[in-house]
């Protein structure tokens, strides 16, 4: 027999071969897109873990979203605002006027402000009166890096209204950002209603010459909050979610 009739495969032999072929090069392709897929997977886990860390440290450090508010001096000054006072009540519940509210809470945030090392400016701490333009100008006389002015909120037509609420100056990226993270806070420490953060056309944020938001702390005409707003604890929790909120934007 011709030694190259032994080396010629038969048809079925030639068939076997082509398919062990074919076998071997699908289950290389299997391997590559198991590694693939494998790397992939790695790749999100150590995302997933160093999300995980950034958001653990932001919170840590007190968080914060969006733009920073720098000190113009070595060191922070505040300026707060009670709304109303003397004469000029505000509205009121059956417990409290709420003059009287505003200046519990702003003075309880006058303290927790400064045990953290900020100087604070109040445009008053007593029952005074004061004019929408006299506070324009002892803000801005004072030379502060930011203003919060704390308020009451009332409905007239729904009783059953709550919630915390944030207004902030037109067109300004940083009192938009203390706004939003004040508001934050707030909800947090407090548990009450998110009514959210907008603009406003307030003088005492807009003809101020610093980033500035306008608290309103609660609604008066809510019977529940009325009460709460009254009480020495919740008016803490308020002052300890605005003290929050300003420390999360103040690019420390």
């Amino acid at each position: 027999m011709d030694t190259n009739d032994k080396n010629e495969m038969s048809p079925a032999e030639r068939r076997h071969r082509a398919a062990a072929r074919k076998r071997r090069q699908e289950e290389m392709k299997r391997r590559k897109c198991r590694r693939a897929l494998l790397f992939v997977v790695m790749i999100l886990v150590v995302a997933v873990i160093a999300g995980g860390i950034i958001v653990a440290v932001s919170k840590f450090t007190g968080g914060g979203s969006g733009v920073k508010i720098s000190a113009q001096g070595s060191t922070y000054v505040i300026a707060i605002d009670p709304g109303h006072g003397g004469r000029d009540t505000g509205m009121s519940s059956a417990a409290i006027e709420e003059k009287e509210a505003d200046l519990n809470i702003c003075a309880k945030l006058k303290i927790m402000l400064e045990s953290q090392g900020y100087q604070v400016v109040m445009t008053r701490e007593d029952d005074s009166y004061l004019s929408k333009e006299e506070r324009v100008a002892a803000v801005n006389a004072s030379g502060a890096d930011l203003l919060v002015s704390v308020h009451c909120n009332y409905s007239e037509d729904d009783s059953s209204q709550s919630g915390v609420h944030v207004n902030y100056a037109n067109d300004d990226k940083e009192s938009k950002s203390l706004a939003e993270n004040i508001d934050a806070a707030l909800v947090k420490e407090t548990g009450a209603k998110d009514q959210g953060s907008n603009s406003c056309d307030f003088s005492i944020v807009n003809d101020t010459d610093m980033p500035a938001v306008l608290v309103e702390a609660g609604y008066l005409s809510n019977e529940s909050e009325g009460s709460e707003l009254a009480d020495d604890v919740y008016e803490n929790s308020v002052a300890k979610g605005i003290a929050k909120g300003v420390l999360a934007t103040l690019n420390r």
